[in-house]
């Protein structure tokens, strides 16, 4: 074979691929572009790992590569200000958001009661714990992603362990000193804040049976609008206890090779009871997105995400084929602890929080 053929043919090979390779590019461009869906999740979601931010955006960016989906985020400071926004949207038909991230067990119900989700059962829901979505929402109007227990985080530097390691509501309103250095978040404004509040009522009436107000217009503890600002109070060592998460510890150890900080459940009757949270990812009534919408929830259930939330997210996995990693013997197990959810009904929840709130504020302020 003469030289300018083998030559010629080497040419054409060469154009050929370039031209399927322009083809597969421009289509995937073109896939991106005109297909997405827009999430509305809370600042921290996967952030609070050794690559932070990082993290997050290569995992959106490889769902985008791998389904041609583009991926919208809107980050807010809280839940509780996801749900005010989804509830604003949903009204108006203004529809914005496809997917919310981080509405948790007592949210969830008052988004059902508002109309501001659609049902939606993923393939893969058989991976998640069937426990965990009972106790969730079995209507699947919210698919469950993590879990953990509502716990008092206290700087051991500054607080007896023997104290916490036994801690009573009653000891706060006996010991005033203990009682000053406590900051909690706003049950109006926080996820977090909220849950601490149903715990707080739990214990007192339905264990106790004593009227719940009387404990927060005795303590009058610091209050905080989310999270964030509560726990960025206790980090500059101003208040040394701080309404948190079970999960605390591990993060401390993971990170700082450190115990310094310890998480605390609340005792009755000489045991300790937590508060179950559960966070859950769901489509909005109304999007704009619903094919894609699906197909992000499919994925951020599985395998691959999943496993990034007890490092990340530090919260347990719902996913139950993802290990735990060995920072979380520090962590506070769900399974091994009385739960006080079973005490309050999601339809007292429903048919009281408005007024508990309302009540809530006057004792704090009053």
């Amino acid at each position: 074979m003469r030289r300018e053929t083998i030559l010629a043919i080497i040419i054409i090979f060469v154009v050929i691929v370039a031209t399927i390779s322009y083809i597969y590019y421009t289509s995937q461009t073109s896939n991106v572009k005109g297909r997405k869906v827009v999430v509305y999740t809370y600042n921290s979601l996967l952030a609070w790992g050794k690559e932070k931010d990082k993290l997050r955006d290569r995992l959106f960016k490889q769902f985008e590569q791998e389904t041609g989906i583009k991926v919208e985020v809107v980050y807010f400071s809280d839940a509780g200000e996801i749900l005010s926004k989804l509830r604003e949207e949903v009204k108006s038909g203004n529809v914005y958001a496809d997917v919310v991230i981080g509405l948790d067990n007592i949210q969830i119900l008052q988004a059902k009661k508002e109309g501001l989700l659609q049902p939606y059962t993923p393939p893969n829901i058989g991976d998640i714990y069937d426990w965990l979505i009972k106790s969730y929402d079995p209507e699947h109007y919210a698919i469950p992603y993590d879990y953990g227990v509502i716990a008092l985080v206290y700087d051991k530097k500054y607080i007896n362990d023997t104290i916490m390691q036994n801690i009573t509501l009653q000891d706060f309103i006996n010991n005033p000193a203990l009682a000053k250095t406590l900051v909690v978040e706003d049950p109006r404004t926080s996820s977090t804040g909220l849950s601490f509040l149903l715990y707080e009522i739990a214990i007192y009436e339905k264990y106790m049976g004593k009227d719940w107000k009387t404990w927060w217009s005795q303590v009058k503890p610091r209050v905080e609008k989310s999270w964030d600002d509560a726990y960025d109070l206790f980090l500059k060592e101003k208040y040394h206890i701080v309404v948190s998460y079970g999960t605390d510890p591990a993060y401390s150890y993971y990170f700082y090779n450190s115990t310094r900080y310890a998480a605390a459940l609340l005792h009755v009757n000489g045991k300790p009871v937590a508060w179950l949270q559960i966070e859950g990812i769901g489509i909005v009534k109304g999007a704009k997105h619903v094919e894609e919408a699906k197909k992000f929830i499919q994925w951020f259930l599985s395998i691959e995400v999943q496993r990034e939330i007890p490092l990340n997210n530090w919260m347990y996995p719902a996913n139950k084929n993802v290990k735990l990693p060995e920072p979380y013997r520090y962590a506070v197990n769900p399974l091994k602890v009385e739960i006080a959810n079973e005490k309050i009904s999601p339809a007292e929840i429903m048919n009281n929080l408005d007024k508990w709130l309302d009540e809530w504020e006057q004792a704090i302020t009053g």
